[in-house]
């Protein structure tokens, strides 16, 4: 029987805050291009793994955005705890894409809020991201799905 190495919550913090420490000296549009990004790359694993573990051709997934790519690996029943991780991803993302940069505009066109305020929810967004892009790459190399 094979051993599979533990993926603990102290390892997922230590390695995200690792991951974190490279965010740190850039700006706030740099880290949201960054979230998008990995966010993006993130996407197209999963559905690289739909193509691998359950044949979906990948012509048929050129379109699907990630909320797509979410419900076909639940429907086809890839493990619930990463499923449920991945919607909390998806909800960021969609918050990322479609509200962040004007809710960002129009806020500060109105009032002198701390970064702290304005950014939370990107610094959320990110922490969430690497977490579950470190339990994605347990998974891929434990074979955990």
């Amino acid at each position: 029987m094979t051993k599979i190495a533990a993926l603990t919550a102290e390892n997922i913090q230590e390695s995200v805050h690792a991951k974190l420490e490279g965010y740190k000296n850039l700006n706030v549009l740099e880290q949201y291009a960054m979230f998008m990004g990995k966010a993006q790359i993130l996407e197209f694993g999963l559905k690289g793994l739909l193509s691998r573990m359950y044949g979906v051709p990948s012509e048929n997934m050129k379109k699907w955005t990630l909320g797509k790519t979410k419900n076909e690996l639940r429907d086809k029943g890839l493990r619930p705890d990463f499923i449920t991780y991945l919607e909390s991803i998806v909800n960021y993302r969609n918050d990322m894409a479609h509200e962040f940069l004007i809710n960002n505009a129009i806020t500060q066109s109105m009032a002198n809020f701390s970064e702290r305020k304005l950014y939370g929810n990107l610094f959320r967004a990110i922490y969430e991201l690497e977490q579950i892009i470190i339990f994605y790459d347990w998974c891929e190399e434990n074979n955990g799905w």
